[in-house]
């Protein structure tokens, strides 16, 4: 059951919306690159759809630091196998 009113009116054609996404991929050196894309959403269809006007922005090398009580400069959370929250801490470092 929709939490909508049925009184509600929506607009005509899609609803479009853009999102951040952020991810790291591990390189073979075992450090890390932060990729940022940006990509727009039908709220409505959920379909996506990638910004051809922006290209993906690549930053680092990172690397992964042990614990939350070092120095980091970037968090990724993500859901661990038990359903548990858990977090990747990034400490980017100079070449």
């Amino acid at each position: 059951m929709s939490l909508k009113s049925r009184k509600s009116i929506d607009r005509a054609g899609p609803d479009r919306h853009d999102e951040t996404i952020v991810t790291f991929r591990r390189e073979a050196d075992k450090t890390y690159t932060k990729i940022t894309e940006t990509m727009s959403r039908d709220w409505k269809t959920s379909q996506i759809k990638s910004m051809k006007s922006s290209k993906s922005i690549e930053e680092g090398p990172y690397v992964l630091v042990e614990g939350s009580k070092e120095d980091f400069d970037e968090k990724v959370s993500y859901q661990d196998i038990d359903g548990q929250i858990a977090y990747m801490h990034f400490k980017k470092i100079d070449k």
